[in-house]
């Protein structure tokens, strides 16, 4: 008798330790997918053994993907199975086809509910950007825009000043073509101007800075075309193909961002995720200027955020890595890789961003161009839009001009038509024809 009193006194006592001391439930696994070469990936990881050390019991599975086409088609087929992970970071160019099917959950009004989303401590064009028929769907995790890279020490080969900040599109070209003519890199062969893939988010900005137009509307877009200044833009950008830019075989055989890591270009247009990259490249001078003026400054948005999938089991601790991947402490971890230009205003104006003692010199260009960014649309069908446009854009710039047609470029007429051309393309993927 005494024996089972202690039984069933001893069984009180493990009940009532466990009811007053009882360890809490690990929170649910939280799976994020991001995509991005080794060093990006790298500073996601950082971000995630950050949190999961901050918050005992946090779980993030990082899903990371190389390339853009597979975590967008990963993607795909994880919404098509129904086994979406909860978050995934994606582009503003591509979250559109996403939210027009009713599977992303609206992160700006639920977070800001429960007080973790202040909009005004963001930078309002990557802010809007992500806002899809009115509606705050995904939230920002960087600003950046496209920018020159340029290799100092090829400048200095080829006897000319460093861009200034006002510098203009006649400086870009002159300087393009001074490098080219001038300068050799480390094996004593002559390098290119200048780098740049023709796709239409790098010649958007070309477009924007002559005055031009390519959609009727950014927030909804009916009609794609392209106006006379568009098309001399058009202009400009075939000139960089006369010799300035790797002609299409050089390109095949050498992209453009390791050509300008090894010294073979003197300039380069890219986002400032390339600068992860530059870090880890050993002697190699180098630094980043604003895209050229024509009239006034203008740039194109590249901007990534957190979205989180509408089936998410855990909502809730979903959006407590979101916050604390937007917080001082999350946006200061990936701007320290060199991978981003932190959405939050604070963070991007403070010592994790502009580190004195880290390439480029000149980061603050990144900040400088934040009031004049523009963006295209983010509609559903962009993405196809691009797609299309991508192909015909490249076939154009890497074609050999008309013969007599070298010097004085392109004719008119030899821009109206492929301006139809494109125009034909891509028009059905914004308006289908009426059945």
């Amino acid at each position: 008798m005494a024996r089972a009193l202690s039984a069933l006194a001893l069984a009180a006592l493990v009940a009532f330790g466990a009811a007053c001391g009882k360890p809490a439930a690990p929170e649910s696994r939280v799976r994020l997918q991001v995509f991005g070469d080794p060093l990006e990936i790298a500073a996601y990881r950082a971000l995630v053994a950050a949190y999961e050390a901050k918050h005992p019991g946090a779980r993030v599975e990082l899903i990371p993907v190389g390339q853009q086409r597979d975590h967008m088609a990963k993607l795909a087929t994880a919404f098509a199975a129904g086994d979406a992970p909860e978050l995934f970071v994606v582009n503003f160019r591509r979250f559109g086809q996403f939210a027009a099917k009713g599977v992303l959950a609206p992160l700006g009004p639920q977070m800001a509910a429960s007080g973790q989303w202040i909009e005004a401590d963001f930078h309002a064009p990557a802010v809007e950007a992500f806002r899809y028929e009115g509606q705050l769907t995904c939230l920002p995790q960087n600003a950046s825009s496209l920018v020159v890279y340029y290799n100092r020490a090829l400048f200095r080969a080829a006897g000319i000043a460093y861009p200034k900040p006002d510098w203009t599109m006649n400086d870009f070209l002159a300087a393009a073509l001074n490098v080219r003519s001038r300068a050799r890199d480390a094996a004593g062969q002559r390098v290119y101007g200048v780098g740049f893939e023709p796709t239409l988010i790098r010649i958007a900005p070309f477009i924007w800075a002559f005055g031009g137009r390519f959609v009727d509307d950014v927030d909804k877009p009916t009609r794609f075309e392209l106006d006379r200044n568009a098309l001399l833009a058009l202009q400009q950008v075939k000139a960089l193909a006369f010799d300035l830019a790797p002609p299409l075989a050089a390109y095949k055989a050498e992209d453009h961002d390791a050509r300008f890591a090894r010294g073979g270009l003197g300039m380069l247009l890219q986002s400032r995720r390339y600068t992860a990259t530059l870090r880890a490249t050993k002697n190699l001078d180098w630094d980043v200027a604003p895209f050229p003026r024509v009239r006034a400054p203008v740039s194109v948005l590249h901007a990534d955020a957190y979205c989180q999938s509408a089936s998410a089991q855990d909502p809730a601790a979903a959006q407590r890595f979101v916050a604390f991947a937007l917080s001082d402490e999350g946006q200061s971890l990936l701007a320290r890789s060199g991978r981003s230009v932190p959405s939050r205003i604070a963070t991007s104006q403070g010592p994790a961003f502009l580190d004195p003692t880290q390439a480029p010199a000149s980061a603050r260009v990144f900040l400088d161009a934040i009031p004049q960014l523009r963006r295209t649309p983010n509609v559903a069908s962009w993405h196809e839009v691009e797609s299309k446009a991508d192909v015909l854009l490249e076939e154009w710039f890497y074609e050999a001009p008309p013969a007599g047609e070298r010097e004085g470029g392109e004719s008119l007429r030899e821009q109206v038509l492929f301006a139809r051309r494109l125009r034909d393309a891509v028009q059905p993927a914004l308006a289908p024809p009426q059945e």
